[in-house]
């Protein structure tokens, strides 16, 4: 009898488990769209993309392409990918990952009528639903909200979101106070921000049309000794004073004292007679500021050709090639040793990861301290079936009078 019991036991006690296991899978699973796991976003149109602060997570909003318009994960260094949503319902120019916490995103979109038009949102659980933040950017003097062009948090100060726009400067959002600051005037408007970095010392770099500009107090420094227009910009992640920049048209540039003096730095990049060198995007790693990938490409007339993808273990001073570019580079990501690089026409994986994250991580499990409504009722049956299954019969019990042999 003894024995019959602890069976009874064991066996129930393995169903609570399996049932609780089944549906949480369910849950995940559910937070995503189903059947859109990817092998890899190669012939997808990626816009915009954002990896978390320790690389364990890398989202890219794609815009048309044979995939839908939305926000897609990987949690296996990009190998595989999941849509996580359609995103804002609206087209994303811009990713960024709070750097304490991956599953808060910011995402930047088109402006518009200030009555029907809202270009910065917030996530809270890794992409799944999307909300406008609660003081949007000020509209222009016609009532137009400006387009959302880039986006930066400062990881030292991670309640500070750096917004920049397309004719309406950069502002400055403190989550921590719910306000904003409109950094330097209005020294900015009428200039298209390409891109915002952050460095170890608290400055802000913007990436315009019109060049390179860093804050100096409250207003905008242009840096003017680059010989000629910057196209892509990446700063020492631990040294402030080290800035690579991409050059329109003869390659890329170095400089060791904040942008003062720079030296040429194009050993290796490929050229071809008669075309201009243009570096597209650079990105700098994270763990060796001397660790530095370049993306290339061709200036022929007004059209620019793709070129290639370049590594650099000595700080810009020789260039190995990586590979062809599949497309002309918008964005580069190097993270735990993988080389993102996304185009038009999809994003591409270079190298292995240093780590390999399992195939259900805890970042993938934090999803659900956010779960939708689906995900709350599949959680809720799933405890039910499990409670039921370990105690809906209680005959098995010990001291049970109607226990039976």
């Amino acid at each position: 009898m003894s024995k019959i019991r602890a069976l009874n036991l064991i066996v129930r006690i393995g169903l609570f488990g399996l049932i609780l296991s089944l549906g949480t899978m369910a849950a995940l699973v559910t937070g995503e769209t189903p059947g859109l796991a990817l092998t890899d976003l190669s012939n997808a149109s990626v816009q915009a993309m954002a990896t978390s602060t320790g690389g364990d997570l890398v989202y890219a909003g794609l815009v048309g392409g044979p995939q839908p318009t939305g926000i897609f994960r990987s949690e296996d260094n990009g190998r595989t990918w999941h849509m996580i949503s359609s995103g804002p319902g609206v087209a994303v120019n811009a990713l960024a990952v709070h750097p304490a916490n991956d599953l808060v995103l910011y995402a930047g979109t088109s402006g518009g009528p200030a009555s029907t038009t809202h270009s910065l949102w917030r996530s809270t659980n890794g992409g799944q639903t999307w909300h406008t933040f609660t003081l949007g950017l000020p509209s222009d003097s016609y009532g137009m909200i400006p387009t959302v062009t880039a986006l930066a948090v400062d990881p030292n100060q991670p309640e500070l979101l750096y917004v920049g726009t397309d004719g309406q400067g950069v502002y400055r959002f403190d989550e921590g106070r719910n306000s904003y600051q409109l950094i330097g005037g209005i020294s900015l408007y009428n200039a298209h921000v390409n891109g915002l970095l952050t460095s170890p010392d608290g400055q802000i770099y913007a990436l315009t049309n019109d060049g390179i500009f860093v804050t100096q107090g409250y207003d905008w420094l242009k840096l003017e000794t680059l010989p000629e227009l910057a196209v892509s910009l990446a700063v020492a992640p631990n040294d402030p004073q080290t800035l690579y920049a991409g050059g329109a048209s003869t390659g890329a540039f170095r400089a060791t004292d904040g942008g003062q003096n720079w030296e040429q730095i194009s050993s290796g990049l490929e050229t071809i007679p008669g075309a201009a060198l243009r570096v597209t995007a650079l990105t700098v790693d994270e763990s060796n500021p001397n660790h530095v990938v370049a993306a290339t490409a061709y200036g022929l007339g007004s059209r620019l050709a793709r070129g290639g993808i370049y590594e650099s273990t000595n700080a810009g001073l020789n260039w190995t090639k990586l590979a062809e570019a599949d497309g002309v580079v918008k964005h580069l990501n190097l993270s735990q040793g993988v080389v993102y690089a996304a185009t038009a026409s999809g994003l591409a994986r270079y190298g292995e990861a240093t780590e390999l994250t399992p195939v259900l991580s805890l970042p993938e499990l934090r999803l659900l301290a956010n779960p939708t409504g689906v995900q709350v009722l599949i959680l809720v049956l799933t405890i039910a079936l499990a409670g039921l299954a370990l105690i809906g019969r209680r005959e098995w019990m010990p001291g049970s009078s109607q226990a039976t042999v």
